[in-house]
């Protein structure tokens, strides 16, 4: 009898392995502990065959999001500047402040592109000059773009 069998690791907390990886470990290891907690699987034909199709499916739709998040990415750079219209007070300062909020919908009726309020970040603006924003599209992908405010009195 083998003293060794080969497993499928079915989630990430075994040892820092990965998904799907295949493993040799002790059989009273395998069939004691992890086969029953659900951390592996016996590798069997079929066993690889199923992780291997989902792993291809997994890079597929991969790269569908980078490419997805390539195009937005270069949909926002192509905004070079949002100009915002305040009124102003004493000392060239608005009313009120620009918030993420009114960047959001500039953005949205302009380019039609939709991001969430912690995606956009701002510091606070609240007098009359030309600011960057940053835009988190994804973790590591980030659009800078000018901001310009502009005064108006009625």
């Amino acid at each position: 009898m083998k003293k060794r069998v080969q497993i499928i690791i079915k989630n990430n907390d075994f040892k820092k392995e990965h998904q799907g990886k295949i493993v040799s470990v002790s059989r009273g290891y395998a069939f004691n502990y992890l086969i029953p907690n659900g951390i592996a699987n016996l590798a069997t034909k079929n066993e690889i065959k199923h992780y291997q199709m989902f792993s291809e499916i997994a890079k597929k739709q991969e790269e569908a999001n980078s490419i997805i998040i390539r195009k937005i990415k270069d949909r926002v750079e192509q905004i070079s500047k949002i100009t915002i219209y305040r009124k102003i007070g004493d000392n060239q300062l608005i009313f009120g402040s620009i918030k993420e909020k009114d960047l959001i919908n500039w953005i949205y009726k302009y380019s039609k592109i939709k991001f969430e309020k912690k995606q956009i970040q701002i510091n606070s603006i609240n007098n009359v000059d030309i600011n960057l924003i940053r835009i988190q599209i994804k973790q590591n992908i980030v659009a800078t773009i000018k901001l310009c405010i502009i005064p108006y009195n009625t």
